[in-house]
């Protein structure tokens, strides 16, 4: 799936591509984070609603940066490589070991669009999946309107296998009926 370095020598898998690092959370990354989660327009795709206020997004950095269990769910800030600045979040989640089998979700800012930055970053989600968590199931779920997104995960060897998946996610008092795509490692 391409050049991935894992830094093996703390508990949180920190992978290292060409241009990005995915790390684990800190408190400083609330702003790169909520240039994400705070963009309606980004957040129109997703299961919840935009964060209003940047001590929203702060919440989530805290919950973030303390999901530090393998077992059900992951996430990585996408920072450049150079900077360390935040630009972005891939994680995983219902992950089920047994099955080998879990979700993938991602978003990046949107001043960082165009650049290749989200297929970079979540390539190297899906070979740490692969490789290091033996998953052979990878899915990731997409509302049909989200196109670069579909086209994102096309790309990685994703396939459309259903949907829509009628009224699967509550949004404030609205229901979404997105798409299932899915990687079947080898």
């Amino acid at each position: 799936m391409g050049q991935m370095m894992a830094d093996q020598s703390s508990t949180f898998p920190t992978i290292v591509t060409e241009r990005l690092r995915l790390r684990q959370f800190e408190a400083k990354d609330d702003v790169g984070l909520h240039a994400c989660l705070g963009d309606e327009k980004l957040m129109r795709y997703w299961d919840f609603t935009a964060c209003e206020t940047i001590q929203e997004t702060r919440r989530w950095v805290r919950i973030l940066a303390k999901t530090t269990s393998p077992y059900d769910s992951l996430a990585w800030a996408v920072t450049d490589r150079k900077t360390d600045e935040c630009i972005g979040m891939v994680n995983y989640h219902h992950r089920e070991a047994r099955n080998h089998r879990l979700e993938i979700g991602y978003i990046l800012s949107a001043r960082c669009h165009g650049h290749g930055f989200m297929s970079e970053a979540t390539q190297a989600l899906v070979a740490h999946c692969v490789d290091n968590l033996k998953t052979r199931r990878i899915t990731a779920i997409i509302h049909p309107d989200n196109t670069p997104s579909i086209r994102l995960v096309k790309r990685l060897g994703f396939e459309c296998e259903g949907g829509p998946l009628r009224d699967y996610w509550r949004v404030g008092s609205n229901y979404m009926s997105p798409m299932l795509y899915s990687f079947i490692a080898n």
